[in-house]
C-alpha cells in the first residue's frame, strides 16, 4: 500500500477527521488566548470580550465541523428512523384512529353510559366504552325500533371520525312516533281524521300531562322550540290515488308500537266497516 493510498484511507476515516478537527481548533484557541493574555497580569474588558468570542467561535466551528463530517451518517440514521416510524404508523393506523375517536368522544361529550345513540348503521344503548371501542346493546329497526334485539355491537371508535353520531337519549323515555296508514280512496278522510284525534286523546289520556312536562323539559334542556305534545295528522295521496294518513304522536317510547297498533286497527275498522261482515 502506497503512502498516497494510506493518506486517502486516513482522510476518509471520519473518527480521524473528527479528532484532527477538534485538536487543531483547540490548539488554535489556546494560541489565540495566549496571544491576547501575553504580558497582561490583569485582563482588560476588551481582552475578556475577545477571549469569550474566541471560545464561543471555537465551539461553534467544532460543532458545525463535526456535523458536516458526520452528515451522511446522520441522514442515513434519520431516514431509518423515519422509515420505522412510517411503518409503525401504517401498522397501527386503525388503533391510532380508534384512540383519536375516543379523544373526540371524550372532548365533545357526545354521549355517556346508558345513552341511546346512532352511529352509521348502528343504533343502540351504550353499555361500555374504552379507548378503542364502544359497546352497544342493539335496538331493532322499524317497525320495532324501540325494542332491543338481544345482540351486542362492538363499534370501533374510529367510526366516530367518519360518521355522524346521533344522541337519541331524549327518545329513550318519550318519542315523536310517526307512522302511516294507507286508506282506499272511497273512505271519508275528514271523518277519519276526527276519529284519529279522538282515539289518540283516549289512548294517551293516562300519560298526556307527563308528556307535556317532558316536552317542556326537553325544550329547556336543549334550547330548541320543539313541537308540542299534541298529535298531528296530515293526509296525502300516492301514485295509486290512495289516501296516506300520516300520524305523529308524542308518547312513551315503550308504548309507541302498541299505540300504533291500536290506532291503526281502530281506523281500519272505521274505514272499512261498510265492507266488513257484521
Amino acid at each position: 500500500m502506497t503512502n498516497f493510498e494510506l493518506l486517502i484511507i486516513l482522510l476518509d476515516n471520519k473518527q480521524l477527521q473528527s479528532c484532527v478537527l477538534i485538536v487543531l481548533l483547540l490548539f488554535a484557541r489556546i494560541l489565540f488566548i495566549y496571544l491576547i493574555k501575553r504580558n497582561s497580569d490583569i485582563l482588560s474588558e476588551g481582552q475578556r470580550q475577545w477571549i469569550t468570542r474566541i471560545k464561543n467561535l471555537t465551539w461553534s466551528i467544532i460543532f458545525l465541523g463535526l456535523f458536516g463530517i458526520w452528515w451522511s451518517e446522520f441522514s442515513n440514521f434519520a431516514f431509518s428512523i423515519a422509515a420505522v416510524a412510517l411503518a409503525l404508523v401504517i401498522a397501527t393506523k386503525e388503533l391510532i384512529l380508534c384512540f383519536s375517536g375516543a379523544l373526540m368522544r371524550a372532548g365533545s361529550g357526545a354521549f355517556s353510559i346508558n345513552d341511546w345513540i346512532e352511529v352509521g348503521p348502528h343504533r343502540g344503548e351504550v353499555v361500555d366504552y374504552n379507548i378503542f371501542s364502544t359497546t352497544l346493546q342493539e335496538l331493532d329497526k322499524i317497525p320495532n325500533n324501540y325494542a332491543f334485539t338481544g345482540k351486542t355491537i362492538l363499534v370501533p371508535n374510529s367510526l366516530f371520525l367518519s360518521e355522524p353520531v346521533k344522541n337519541l337519549n331524549f327518545t329513550k323515555r318519550y318519542v315523536f312516533h310517526r307512522f302511516d296508514i294507507v286508506i282506499e280512496p272511497y273512505a271519508n278522510v275528514s271523518d277519519l281524521c276526527d276519529r284519529i284525534i279522538a282515539d289518540i286523546s283516549t289512548f294517551s289520556s293516562e300519560f298526556h300531562e307527563v308528556a307535556k312536562r317532558y316536552n317542556t323539559y326537553i325544550e329547556k334542556h336543549t334550547g330548541v322550540d320543539f313541537p308540542g305534545p299534541e298529535p298531528r295528522v296530515t293526509v296525502r295521496t300516492n301514485e295509486y290515488a290512495k289516501h296516506i294518513i300520516t300520524i305523529i304522536i308524542f308518547c312513551p317510547t315503550e308504548k309507541a308500537t302498541e299505540l300504533e297498533k291500536e290506532i291503526t286497527f281502530s281506523i281500519m275498522k272505521q274505514a272499512y266497516k261498510r265492507v266488513l261482515p257484521s
